[in-house]
């Protein structure tokens, strides 16, 4: 009696002596996945001399527990540590379920028992082991796994082996409870201050650290804030997909990271926007040495997939202790410089932080917030100006203008607002609104007895392209009734900046669907001869600057017969605008064009006056020369 009470005495102070050490290790944060394998090491030791047993085991469960896989295995025999090995459910599916059942699971003969005889048959243990205790790991999820306890020689395992085993066990528990505590709390912070795709900083962790590394610069410290946004990551996107996206995004952030060591912080922000703080001082040319270095490195082509990929961007800078004090001011007014540049062009903009600009885009969002309103209120509404015929002066048709009813400013013509609209995006719903008010009021006339109208439209560069546009024509065109050749698209020449090919193909498309297209302002843009080339068009206008000196200048009568010969010869019709003297229609006419509009004819008038023209004149024109203000 007084052996067993000095064993269990030193068991007792054995497993003390393990708890202080794992408490040790757990109040000084050392215990990770990596750390932790020397400590399991020792712990499969000292319960192997605690439970004088020749193996321990300690084995954790998968989240479904169907695995269990070995973290640390000792063989006290062969002096051996080993790891890995797994236990399969569908391989020991007896086994699998005693573990779970009980506390503990004690087992005299591991070749007869019928909880470890699968175990026994498939080769796991040793040929020299005979007895087991094994002892549920259970953490604060629920049970995690097990250890395990094997000996050479047929033990009758006493409570008092369950209750010590037990109570390892929960040392164990405690062990991986910890880590996944640790590892929780690591994940959150990584949450709250990492951007999981690119691993660079987020804006909550940028703001924090360029703040704490603010009053740590020298005396005369200065830095600059670097707003970067990639400039057709979308179109990208859609051409790559989300994992090609990710992919570009990654890479530019590795290049970032590459171009912006240390001590300078680099975040991203959302999306394909990032921030940069760099803190040294900047001359404005060596910035603009530095944006050169910066754009080289981003235009290089990525290789995504397959594809080579090629990006621009677009920044802006501000600078400390210039421009701003903190870092949620650095980030903000380098923001609004960015929005600044794009206003003026959407790729490839720079531009520095000025103090007026904030006032300006308080203007401009005021703006477009009304624009938008404007939009929802219905507050828009069409004008017609007549397109007549170039010889006998009977009506043709029409061209639809935008014109904005706004509450308080009265008539608003679209040069104060479509630029805005274009840049907001918000040119897309209105031009969706100019189709549809264009096939409704086609839909009226036809139902007045005056089918034989056309109305054109003109269509911004951006909803040209867009890949909604050819099924809301049709759409519209279905639901009002009215044949898509009834509804002219005019687009103008710089169209063809955006993408030759696609433009080519749309143009395609929309004759393919049954709509005629119109080149405006003919021989003023990009090239005007490239779509009578390649496009297959059906009308051009020529610039109103052409006709306005048609008369008094040899050159632009010059001009405007080789444009009119040369569409007669390709079998387009020509229409000339600005025509404002009878001077001017005569000698068109004289040359042979085709169709005639302007202000001699009429000017542009709401739909009502329409109507009461087309009675008073029964569809001839001229009227009495128009003198309002020609802004269309």
């Amino acid at each position: 009696m007084e052996r067993s009470i000095e064993t269990i005495n030193t068991t007792l102070e054995k497993i003390r002596q393990q708890q202080q050490l794992l408490f040790s290790h757990a109040k000084q944060l050392k215990l990770t996945r990596e750390s932790v394998k020397h400590t399991l090491e020792e712990i499969c030791q000292q319960i192997a001399e605690v439970m004088a047993c020749e193996r321990v085991g300690i084995w954790l469960f998968n989240e479904k527990r169907t695995i269990l896989t070995a973290r640390n295995y000792y063989d006290a025999t062969r002096h051996e540590q080993s790891s890995g090995e797994c236990l399969f459910q569908q391989d020991m599916p007896t086994y699998f379920e005693a573990v779970q059942q009980g506390r503990t699971l004690m087992v005299k003969d591991v070749t007869t028992d019928p909880a470890t005889e699968e175990l026994y048959r498939k080769g796991y243990y040793d040929p020299k082991t005979q007895s087991m205790l094994d002892a549920s790991i259970i953490l604060s999820r629920g049970i995690g796994g097990v250890l395990c306890c094997e000996t050479t020689e047929k033990r009758e395992w006493s409570v008092f082996d369950q209750v010590i085993i037990s109570a390892l066990a929960d040392m164990v528990a405690f062990i991986f409870d910890r880590i996944y505590r640790i590892e929780i709390e690591e994940h959150i912070h990584t949450l709250a201050y990492t951007d999981p795709l690119t691993g660079l900083d987020n804006q909550h962790a940028f703001l924090r650290n360029v703040d704490e590394l603010l009053p740590n610069l020298p005396m005369d410290g200065q830095g600059v804030f670097l707003y970067l946004i990639l400039d057709q990551f979308t179109e990208i996107q859609g051409v790559l997909g989300h994992d090609g996206g990710d992919e570009v995004l990654k890479e530019t952030a590795r290049r970032l990271r590459y171009l912006f060591p240390a001590p300078a912080i680099t975040a991203r922000i959302g999306f394909d926007h990032f921030i940069v703080f760099i803190p040294h001082g900047y001359a404005a040319e060596t910035a603009t040495l530095f944006m050169d270095r910066l754009a080289d490195e981003i235009r290089r082509p990525m290789h995504i997939g397959g594809h080579e990929v090629y990006l621009t961007f677009s920044y802006g800078v501000s600078y400390y202790p210039e421009h701003v004090q903190t870092a949620k001011e650095g980030l903000q007014t380098a923001h609004v410089a960015l929005q600044s540049g794009r206003k003026k062009k959407t790729r490839k903009a720079g531009r520095v932080y000025k103090p007026g600009m904030h006032t300006t885009m308080k203007e401009m969002m005021l703006s477009e917030i009304n624009l938008r309103k404007g939009l929802d209120l219905n507050e828009f509404c069409l004008f017609y100006q007549p397109q007549v015929d170039g010889k006998t002066g009977e009506l043709r048709g029409f061209e639809a203008l935008i014109r904005w009813k706004h509450p308080e400013r009265g008539l608003i013509y679209p040069g104060d607002f479509i630029d805005l609209a274009e840049s907001t995006g918000l040119i897309l719903p209105i031009g969706e609104w100019v189709i549809k008010e264009a096939f409704t009021q086609l839909r009226r006339w036809e139902d007045e007895g005056r089918g034989h109208l056309k109305v054109s439209i003109n269509l911004s560069p951006r909803h040209f392209l867009h890949h909604t546009l050819p099924d809301y024509l049709i759409r519209c065109a279905e639901e009002s009734g009215i044949e898509p050749n009834r509804l002219k698209l005019e687009i103008t020449e710089n169209v063809a900046l955006q993408d030759q090919v696609a433009v080519k193909r749309r143009i395609k498309q929309l004759v393919d669907l049954g709509f005629d297209i119109s080149i405006d302002d003919f021989g003023t843009g990009y090239s005007a001869f490239i779509y009578l080339q390649h496009f297959s068009v059906q009308e051009i206008k020529i610039d109103r600057q052409f006709i306005m000196d048609l008369t008094i200048d040899p050159k632009s009568s010059a001009i405007v017969q080789t444009i009119i010969r040369l569409a007669k010869m390709l079998g387009l019709s020509v229409i000339a605008e600005g025509v404002e003297t009878e001077e001017q229609w005569m000698r068109l006419k004289q040359l042979g064009c085709t169709k005639i509009q302007g202000y001699y004819f009429s000017r542009p008038l709401p739909a009502d006056e329409i109507d009461k023209l087309l009675e008073d004149t029964g569809g001839k024109l001229p009227v009495q020369a128009a003198t309002a203000d020609q802004n269309e």
